[in-house]
């Protein structure tokens, strides 16, 4: 089954006004509405939802949604609308989330977000793509934070375990995703390396590694398109022991192979060298 998810040009991040509500005929597209702080009720369709910070709806054509805001803590949202185009298969809006998962973690969250929301100023031939990609990112977010929460009751993790992962997850990214041992990360919250393997997957539903490689590819994604770094380059700085395992796992991971992400800046020119015209 292949789709593509195609922007619709209507998005954006806001603090709810004193006096919000949101009321709106049927919806035409799909819209991925999470809240990253405040409080209040979502309907759809009838049914009410708590809003809340880490709460992500996918409103889907045909709903009618309603919100209201607690006007002692304002909603902070943002809101992507979008549809999906077939390519392959017959599409199934069951693959997509339910319409709401709660996320404990909103830094990642509203990460992605927010790259998501930058390429409205991106316009270039790779623009569609990288919505596409990050939307994707995304949706297999919420959908593997719904599998994991059918499979494991919240109760059995604690909101202390959460914060240990949630550190760890901070300093692989401070790290931009560079290799670091098992051990160093476990000793920063003071746990074992198996214990520790064990509790991030079942937070988080990937495991260590994969996370490290998601963070890195991530970095060497913003290297590619916004420096004048090649692929190579891109590759040593990031602690590949080789380009081609780089590039690989770069195709895996965004369906591009990195030559694609290709800078269109000044390049850079040696001290005193003399401009050419």
């Amino acid at each position: 089954m292949k789709f593509s998810i195609i922007d619709v040009n209507n998005s954006g991040k806001a603090l709810c006004e004193i006096g919000w509500n949101w009321r709106t005929a049927p919806l035409e597209d799909y819209d991925l509405w999470c809240a990253l702080a405040g409080k209040g009720t979502m309907r759809i369709n009838g049914i009410a939802y708590p809003i809340q910070k880490g709460a992500c709806f996918l409103v889907h054509p045909g709903d009618q949604p309603e919100a209201d805001q607690d006007p002692e803590n304002r909603l902070t949202v943002v809101f992507i609308h979008f549809t999906v185009e077939q390519e392959a298969a017959p599409y199934k809006d069951e693959l997509l989330p339910e319409r709401v998962i709660y996320l404990e973690e909103v830094y990642e969250l509203e990460q992605l977000l927010n790259q998501v929301l930058e390429t409205k100023f991106k316009k270039d031939e790779w623009t569609a793509q990288e919505f596409d990609c990050l939307m994707k990112q995304m949706l297999m977010k919420l959908y593997r934070s719904r599998k994991q929460a059918q499979g494991l009751p919240t109760s059995s993790v604690s909101k202390k375990q959460r914060q240990v992962v949630s550190q760890v997850m901070r300093r692989i990214q401070e790290d931009n995703g560079r290799s670091r041992p098992y051990e160093e990360l476990a000793q920063l919250v003071g746990l074992t390396p198996g214990y520790l393997s064990k509790l991030f997957k079942q937070v988080t539903g990937i495991s260590v590694k994969e996370y490290i490689t998601h963070i890195r590819l991530q970095r060497a994604q913003y290297l590619l398109s916004q420096t004048s770094m090649n692929v190579s380059q891109v590759s040593e700085t990031l602690g590949y022991s080789s380009i081609f395992l780089f590039s690989k796992q770069f195709k895996q991971h965004y369906g591009l192979p990195p030559s694609h992400f290709k800078f269109d800046g000044v390049q850079p020119r040696s001290h005193g060298e003399k401009k050419t015209l």
